[in-house]
């Protein structure tokens, strides 16, 4: 895998259902040097599940995808949770339920390297 760029964090309470839809997004990037982090803020659903699910099927290929599991204390303390564990250079939040274009993550970094 290339370096990691980008860091995509996914905040998470109660979202299992909708977790896959920005999965889904973030496999069809056209730049896979991002990580994602899932910082479930003590969801009381299957978020868990559905996040090892998806670790489990991404194994082999693309971008490495980490889960966070804490206690519940609202959105902008899982962003701070992540922004911890972040390894990339960028730092990128995306909602469970967000569609992004295909090449969205190569118009960041083509724009960063600009500057």
């Amino acid at each position: 895998m290339d370096e990691i760029k980008v860091t995509i964090l996914t905040a998470s309470y109660n979202r299992a259902k909708l977790l896959p839809t920005i999965y889904k997004s973030l496999q069809r990037q056209t730049d896979q040097c991002f990580e994602w982090i899932v910082v479930d803020d003590g969801s009381q659903d299957d978020t868990a599940l559905v996040v090892k699910a998806m670790q489990e099927s991404h194994k082999v290929e693309g971008f490495p995808i980490t889960y966070l599991h804490k206690e519940n204390g609202g959105k902008h303390t899982a962003i701070n949770q992540g922004v911890k564990e972040a390894k990339g250079k960028l730092f990128f939040i995306a909602d469970s339920d967000d569609l992004l274009p295909n090449n969205s993550i190569e118009i960041v970094v083509n724009e960063f390297a600009k500057i």
